[in-house]
């Protein structure tokens, strides 16, 4: 009985979100993309061809390799849906997959053809997170 107290100290009493979100995931047909209310249809869009995210209140705006999209969904739906080793929050309201960044600057980066502002408490956990050379 001593054991089995410890262990739900230890381990909680495993009803924790943690391990709910870890089994609904394990239950996913589709592991490489999110599906998306657009014209009345659920649209799939794969991790790959998102190349960032703008929130603006209620509606999130997806900006994809051949398409815009614009959802009804917040900023941070996407930030728990999105694979965290591929995105990055970047400012309050842009997130970015990271392996589309061309350049960085204080004040923006470079994702294709577009410039995404990026905020001043984000900037150093991007800097933090690459690797580069002819620093400091």
């Amino acid at each position: 009985m001593k054991e089995l107290l410890e262990g739900i100290k230890k381990n909680g009493n495993g009803t924790s979100k943690h391990d709910a979100s870890l089994e609904k995931e394990s239950n996913l047909l589709i592991r490489d993309a999110i599906f998306v209310r657009h014209d009345g249809s659920l649209v799939k869009v794969k991790f790959q061809d998102v190349l960032w995210l703008k929130g603006d209140g209620n509606y999130t705006t997806l900006v994809a390799r051949d398409f815009v999209i614009s959802v009804r969904n917040i900023l941070k739906d996407f930030e728990e849906a999105l694979p965290q080793k591929e995105f990055m929050r970047i400012h309050k309201s842009y997130i970015v997959r990271l392996d589309e960044i061309i350049s960085i600057n204080p004040r923006e980066v470079k994702v294709g053809e577009d410039l995404v502002p990026v905020g001043r408490s984000y900037y150093q956990n991007l800097i933090d997170g690459i690797k580069k050379l002819g620093s400091d």
